[in-house]
């Protein structure tokens, strides 16, 4: 074990190791000096942001209750000279509810020398201020006093929250009253919304007045002196006895991030600090404290944000310096490693160098006895092709020489009207009949488009497939030249063919010859089967001596009741997106003992049968993804069904 540490141990992972620690602590502080300049902007331009929208909303009502002191209908409720007259309290009320809709101020009210309120926005209202003292209220205090001043509380009476501002009232330089405006604070809580950081406002005291988190009004960021709580108290500011520090501050300490500030003289540095340096980044708890500049209307804003978005930020830089580290450090090692395992290569191919030579020699004779094993495999595929071209030409000439008599019969008719009319003519023509000879040439031009045709259909029959790329056949092109090559057949056996009427839209994918060729087959086959049905049942059954002539000729009349007429159908029927082809017939079928042997080569009932057709027939179709079966047709005969993918660019 201990050597095993030991190898593990080298200089190499040992240098890199302390370099890999120094390199890590450098990065984590450079991080959080970073990440401490970014939070500083940000949280700056929360605060500013935010003190510029307070100011402004509530400069709109800073000169509210200086303009209404000099308003004449106003002073007049003041005023003890008969030669003016005096406005009354409901007139006066009247008159500050038309100021405070206006103005949309929240209430404007007014007070007598000793703090009590006299006329009051809200005269109609249930908790109207109207009667009420506010002397111990600070805003009245120093108005009493002549000064113009501003304050934040909850509202004695509605426990709304609320900026007051108060401007005396004078009449012949003397102050007589105080006029008050409360502004409603609700509607500033909206302007303070961020995704991304807390915004609060404080009070002179450091008391939280604004803030979108409901649980920290009220409550103060740093512990309040003595002093402090004696006057909220007095005051009645917020409502509450005593004032306590935020549940989520309660526990930490203040500390100063900003390097070059200098702690106050009476401070010293283990001692909780009191109050907050403006434009100053501080940790307080769980978050980072950027306080803004105390506004004119005396209250400071401080923007706030969780320090866990900077440590997660700063932790991804700390995990990315030691994935690229250790990266750089893999590329090392292995290069290391590479440049060990080229030297020992190096030496390998020393030895190896002879054993390849010796094993050269044996690679040459193996690969020019498998080049010459490939060549006779390629030769003997070149064969197997071209024979397999040639069986199905010679199944296709065996057909063909199957129907040749049809064939024959079919020429030599139009051939024997051909010399009858040319005869015919000749003598029309010493006759001086030309109309009659001009009929004779019509119909022999007739003839012989005729004939031209059904040897045009052999020779399309006959033709060797040559191999494309894409295939294409007419579904009703090659079922009509099918049936057009055994039509004399079938019309000489007495054969009825029933065709399903086919559109001329319908295209499969595969070459038409061979489908025609695959057609041919089967209803060929047919009519060879209902041929040989018709054979059996023509031939004369034995009587035994015993049978009268009676029974003879009944038993005659009820064969011919059973025997049907021969046919042959062709049906087809589009399925997805292949076609379905059925060729059936009312012949002698097969037994099933020999059904499943039907598709195997040189398989054959008939004598004079080669026994390719059906096998030939099931390559064609397989080869173009196609299938075909074979199944007995109730109560005689067979049915084939035949399924071919449709061409591609069928609509």
């Amino acid at each position: 074990m201990t050597k095993k540490s030991s190898n593990l141990i080298t200089p190499f992972v040992l240098f890199s190791l302390i370099l890999g620690a120094a390199g890590l602590t450098a990065t984590h502080f450079l991080a959080v000096q970073f990440q401490e300049k970014i939070v500083t902007q940000q949280l700056n331009e929360a605060a500013n942001k935010a003190n510029l929208q307070i100011d402004s909303e509530l400069d709109k009502f800073k000169q509210i209750p200086d303009l209404l002191s000099h308003d004449p209908r106003l002073i007049s409720y003041f005023t003890s000279s008969p030669q003016t007259d005096k406005i009354t309290v409901t007139q006066l009320n009247k008159l500050l509810f038309e100021w405070s809709n206006q103005s949309q101020a929240d209430t404007i009210y007014i007070h007598d020398r000793s703090g009590t309120v006299v006329a009051s926005s809200n005269y109609q209202q249930p908790r109207t201020f109207v009667g009420e003292n506010f002397s111990f209220r600070p805003y009245f205090a120093s108005a009493i006093k002549g000064n113009n001043t501003q304050y934040v509380a909850l509202g004695a009476r509605s426990n709304v929250r609320g900026y007051f501002l108060s401007s005396p009232l004078y009449t012949d330089k003397e102050i007589v009253g105080v006029i008050t405006v409360k502004v409603s604070l609700e509607n500033l809580e909206n302007i303070l919304t961020s995704d991304d950081f807390e915004i609060v406002v404080l009070d002179s005291n450091q008391v939280v007045f604004l803030s979108n988190q409901t649980s920290w009004l009220y409550h103060s960021l740093l512990p309040l002196s003595e002093q402090q709580q004696t006057e909220i108290a007095t005051q009645r500011q917020y409502g509450q006895s005593e004032i306590s520090i935020i549940e989520d501050f309660r526990s930490a300490k203040l500390q100063q991030k900003a390097n070059d500030t200098i702690l106050p003289n009476d401070l010293q540095p283990n001692q909780i600090q009191k109050e907050l340096v403006s434009n100053q980044l501080f940790q307080l708890g769980a978050f980072n404290l950027y306080p803004a500049p105390i506004s004119n209307n005396q209250y400071q804003v401080v923007a706030l944000k969780e320090t866990k978005t900077e440590l997660l930020k700063v932790l991804q830089i700390d995990v990315i310096f030691i994935i690229i580290y250790s990266l750089v450090m893999l590329i090392a090692w292995s290069w290391r490693q590479t440049y060990i395992a080229k030297v020992a290569l190096t030496r390998l191919n020393e030895n190896l160098e002879q054993t390849v030579d010796k094993r050269t020699h044996y690679l040459k004779q193996s690969n020019q006895q498998l080049q010459q094993t490939i060549f006779q495999y390629q030769e003997s595929q070149l064969k197997l092709k071209q024979t397999e071209q040639e069986l199905t030409q010679t199944a296709k000439l065996a057909v063909l020489g199957e129907l040749s008599a049809s064939i024959n019969h079919e020429i030599n008719q139009p051939l024997a009207a051909l010399r009858t009319y040319s005869e015919n003519s000749l003598k029309l023509l010493e006759m001086k009949r030309t109309d009659l000879v001009k009929s004779n040439l019509d119909k022999m031009i007739a003839l012989n488009t005729s004939i031209t045709e059904i040897i045009a259909r052999l020779k399309v029959f006959t033709r060797k497939v040559t191999k494309q790329e894409h295939h294409v056949a007419n579904l009703h092109q090659a079922v009509n030249n099918a049936t057009s090559i055994l039509s004399a057949l079938m019309i000489k056996q007495g054969i009825t063919l029933r065709l399903s009427t086919m559109p001329d839209d319908i295209n499969l994918a595969i070459h038409p010859t061979e489908l025609e060729q695959v057609l041919v087959n089967l209803i060929h086959n047919a009519t060879q089967a209902l041929q040989q049905q018709a054979m059996e049942q023509s031939t004369p059954r034995l009587k035994t001596s015993g049978q009268s002539i009676l029974e003879e000729q009944s038993s005659k009349l009820e064969a011919l009741d059973i025997q049907t007429i021969p046919q042959i159908g062709v049906e087809w029927q589009r399925k997805n997106d292949t076609c379905q082809l059925i060729i059936w017939d009312n012949g002698i079928g097969i037994s099933k003992d020999k059904l499943e042997q039907l598709f195997d080569p040189f398989f054959t009932t008939k004598p004079e049968g080669l026994g390719l057709g059906l096998s030939i027939s099931k390559r064609i179709i397989e080869a173009y993804h196609g299938t075909i079966n074979a199944a007995q047709l109730e109560p005689s005969g067979m049915v084939f069904s035949l399924n071919i993918p449709l061409y591609k660019n069928q609509g």
